[in-house]
Parts: C-alpha cells; sequence; structure tokens
C-alpha cells in the first residue's frame, strides 16, 4: 500500500504506511496547521478541527508527545480504550491515517499529491524533516491555535500559513513538474488567501 483515500458524507481519510523511524508520522504532524486551514471548507471557518477538539481529550485535538518523550508503547496504551477522534492517528499496521473535512476531489488530488511527493518522498521527507529539526510538540500546538484565530492568514513558527503551502506547492512545482498539476487549483487558492470552504468562480478563467 501506498496510499489510499476512505470517503464518507462527513470526512476524508488518507491512509499510508509509516516508516520505522516515524517520519512520517512526524512530518505529518508538524505540516497539519497547514494543511488544515489550506484545506478547510466548512460551513464556518475550520468547522471540522473544531468538532474535533471537542471530542478529543487533547488539546487542540493532538496527541501531546509526537517529538519529545514520543513512546510507541504510552501511545498504544493511550488508545487502548479510546477511539481516536484526532485528525492524525497511528493505527496498530503502523499505518498513518489523516482525517479532514469532505471536499471535492479535485482537493483530495492536491491533499494527497501533498502528502505523496513531501512526506511519503523520501528525500523531501529528509528535506522538510531537516528543515524543521527542532520542532516541539508545543510549537505544533501552538500552530493549530493560531489557525483557528486567524485561518489560513494564522502565523506557524515565522511564516504565515498560506505562504508555507505556497512553498509547499513550489518544491513539488520544481521536484516533480507532472504533479504540481494537481496543485494548480488549490494554488489559485492560496494565492487568494481563499480555502475551498470560499469556491472560486475564477480559477478555470485564469488557467
Amino acid at each position: 500500500m501506498t496510499l489510499e483515500i476512505e470517503k464518507n458524507k462527513d470526512y476524508v481519510k488518507v491512509i499510508f504506511p509509516n516508516d520505522l523511524e516515524y517520519k512520517r508520522l512526524r512530518l505529518l504532524v508538524t505540516l497539519s496547521p497547514i494543511l488544515i486551514a489550506s484545506f478547510d471548507n466548512g460551513r464556518y471557518e475550520l468547522e471540522f478541527l473544531k468538532n474535533s477538539i471537542e471530542k478529543s481529550k487533547f488539546p487542540y485535538a493532538l496527541y501531546p508527545n509526537f517529538f519529545q518523550g514520543f513512546s510507541i508503547e504510552n501511545y498504544r496504551k493511550y488508545y487502548a480504550n479510546y477511539n481516536p477522534a484526532e485528525d492524525v492517528f497511528l493505527n496498530k499496521e503502523n499505518n498513518i491515517e489523516f482525517i479532514i473535512n469532505q471536499m471535492d476531489n479535485q482537493y483530495i488530488n492536491a491533499l494527497t499529491s501533498i502528502i505523496e511527493n513531501v512526506i511519503i518522498d523520501p528525500k523531501a521527507n529528509y528535506y522538510f524533516t531537516d528543515y524543521f529539526k527542532e520542532i516541539r510538540n508545543d510549537i505544533v500546538i501552538n500552530g493549530r491555535r493560531s489557525i483557528l484565530t486567524n485561518g489560513i492568514q494564522g502565523f506557524y513558527l515565522s511564516k504565515y500559513v498560506v505562504v508555507w503551502m505556497i512553498d509547499i506547492i513550489n518544491f513539488i512545482k520544481e521536484n516533480n513538474p507532472k504533479a504540481y498539476e494537481d496543485l494548480k487549483i488549490i494554488e489559485f487558492l492560496a494565492n487568494n488567501l481563499k480555502t475551498p470552504r470560499i469556491l472560486s468562480t475564477n480559477f478555470e478563467e485564469n488557467q
């Protein structure tokens, strides 16, 4: 399995295998505020994340020890008697499950292209993991807090969320031009400080 998609009326679940060193898992957690804010399409801003937070027992719906102090044994104990409400979950088969709001196929294609070409791709994973080598549990949690306050314009580390999304797209454009085709729709929205929640009628006209 490289990547699987499960869809229902409430959410999209992207499933892909983790690596033995948990680099894919940690990079997904690191990028989660950027992905969540950029692909938000709820009736109200970040509605899906807000609902997840209400159901989760962790701050901002994120297991608080993915980085410093991570222990797979403790992680399994936490979830032994608890069904995950979080958007990022490592299942018993060592597959990563990323759950996000339901969206049109064109946006699902953009999201999976980012996961395949940044998180799963070994060279890209190494590049971004090295860039974020000082990341901490509290930084990612604060990143989620920031997007809840400011949406796609929220700060994450030293950049706006939207700037990070454009940087990620440009990285893929440079390293895999074919994959970039799937990203044009989300690039157009990000450049206009919009998300799939705010449907643009001008995308096709600008191609």
